[in-house]
């Protein structure tokens, strides 16, 4: 077993949390430090006697008293889609810290950024986030940060809930808590409107993720979400404190008007039902949305049957089923073409027309 690559010395992190790492050191060998995320501190390493790969989240615990999400009660939420906490704790008034196992495949941030696996498989995530996070919403907490980075795959490809640094429970007699500072792109309008965050909010995050899964625009370059007039004002500016809040104040603009989630920029594969499921999920009222993840869930599942599974297989896109149909290019003649596959390998199918992928693609979705 190596020894530990981390100086707690020089770590830049509060004295609060270095100390707490040298304490755990007797019984965790940390190796590395994640610099993904903006809401708290994380370690990877490794326990010195079971040799199982671990990781350490440090989170902000000060705050309104009311609202706290205490750490034996995250440590006690039990579903196959939310993280196991191995240990959980105060570090002081101001900070606590919770200790899962480390997951090998990553996040879905990851797995987006490796490539859209298809309709399906975002269904199949998108059902796996809302089952976790029933769980939380029956002990009134509210996550307030479901975005890729903070979703994990599980070995078996299942969507695992990670990272409580942003929970909070809902008061009694209340139903909404302080919007989170974290995460702008995420941000449900009414958190910048009114600064209160609810279960709707929840809901809009994971319509968010779904968008991003079956590969709609969501650049994290802040500058991106800048029009013309703005972003030559944003590049004039020198001071990058000023910058940032330039784009910011665009961006909460864009946000409030409900202009982050264009389903427009979804593949043309992407079916009607689940483009009118995004935008009831991500709608800029609240009181639109799905307003539990039990009536989330009843959605994707009426439409199952509408949902074809394409996938993007050597750049083209395939049509998965008895027959598989892909859209393919013919370099001579500069047009787009179908081909479908009964098992006995890809022949052109003539009978199917249309100039563009789009085009193609509709006629193959009226095959049913």
């Amino acid at each position: 077993m190596k020894e530990p690559n981390l100086s707690f010395q020089t770590l830049d992190v509060p004295i609060q949390i270095k100390n707490k790492l040298v304490e755990l050191n007797t019984s965790i060998i940390f190796t590395k430090r994640s610099r993904k995320g903006s809401n708290g501190w994380l370690f990877f390493g490794q326990n010195r006697i079971s040799g199982q790969r671990i990781a350490v989240k440090f989170y902000d615990w000060s705050g309104d008293p009311d609202y706290h999400a205490e750490p034996k009660n995250l440590a006690a939420l039990q579903s196959k889609n939310v993280i196991q906490i191995l240990d959980a704790s105060f570090v002081d008034r101001d900070y606590a810290y919770f200790l899962t196992p480390y997951y090998n495949n990553g996040d879905l941030d990851v797995e987006i950024c490796n490539g859209v696996r298809g309709n399906n498989r975002a269904v199949s995530v998108t059902r796996d986030i809302l089952s976790g996070l029933s769980c939380l919403h029956a002990q009134s907490l509210l996550h307030r940060d479901l975005k890729p980075q903070n979703l994990l795959i599980a070995d078996d490809l299942s969507a695992v809930i990670g990272d409580f640094g942003s929970v909070k429970k809902i008061p009694e007699g209340s139903s909404t808590v302080p919007g989170s500072g974290h995460s702008l792109i995420y941000t449900p309008p009414e958190s910048i409107s009114s600064g209160e965050y609810g279960i709707p909010g929840d809901i809009y995050q994971i319509g968010m993720v779904l968008y991003q899964t079956l590969g709609g625009y969501l650049p994290y370059e802040e500058s991106a979400w800048l029009n013309s007039h703005e972003l030559k004002k944003y590049r004039e500016m020198t001071d990058e404190i000023d910058r940032q809040m330039h784009a910011n104040s665009c961006i909460k603009s864009r946000i409030e008007k409900g202009k982050i989630v264009n389903t427009e920029t979804l593949p043309p594969w992407v079916c009607v039902p689940l483009r009118r499921t995004i935008s009831k999920a991500c709608n800029v009222d609240p009181s639109k949305r799905y307003q539990s993840c039990s009536e989330f869930l009843a959605r994707i599942n009426s439409i199952k049957s509408k949902i074809h599974d394409w996938k993007i297989e050597q750049g083209l896109p395939v049509r998965y089923g008895k027959v598989k149909y892909r859209i393919a290019f013919d370099n001579k003649k500069n047009i787009h073409f179908v081909q479908k596959n009964r098992g006995a390998g890809w022949r052109r199918d003539k009978s199917i027309k249309g100039i563009s992928v789009k085009d193609l693609v509709l006629e193959v979705e009226k095959i049913h």
